[in-house]
């Protein structure tokens, strides 16, 4: 009986934290209007206000990218083994679990930068995998 109890008050702040996320993304990430003649540069305030939505979004966000990775790596583990020993099956599993944004920052914030959950294949693996393919 206290194992549901315990469980409903990690699920319950769980819930205000990630409420407290949404509103914090809400707010600093709201477009503004922007005239010619205003500076590029964010004012002090703005700063400080991106500054703790990052942290705060990056506290729900990174965990969430480690589990997912963590399972990703596991599961491309797996597949070595089942496959094996064939290295295409879990790379293409272990890739975009791994790669991509662990933490938030201001720019992602102010969508100056994606925000990349599930990583893609880079520059380098390209030409890597098109040289091989013949």
């Amino acid at each position: 009986m206290e194992h549901r109890g315990v469980f409903q008050m990690l699920a319950r702040s769980a819930l205000r934290l990630f409420a407290v996320t949404l509103v914090c993304v809400a707010v600093f990430a709201a477009p503004s209007a922007a005239r010619a003649e205003d500076a590029p540069e964010r004012n002090i305030m703005m700063q400080y206000g991106l500054g703790v939505g990052s942290v705060l979004c990056s506290l729900v966000y990174g965990p969430a990218k480690v589990v997912y990775a963590t399972l990703g790596s596991f599961t491309g583990g797996m597949a070595f083994l089942l496959t094996g020993g064939r290295t295409d099956v879990p790379r293409e599993i272990i890739q975009p679990a791994v790669r991509g944004d662990y933490i938030v920052t201001p720019e992602h914030l102010t969508f100056n930068q994606p925000l990349e959950f599930v990583g893609h294949e880079g520059a380098l693996d390209k030409t890597a995998s098109n040289d091989s393919d013949w």
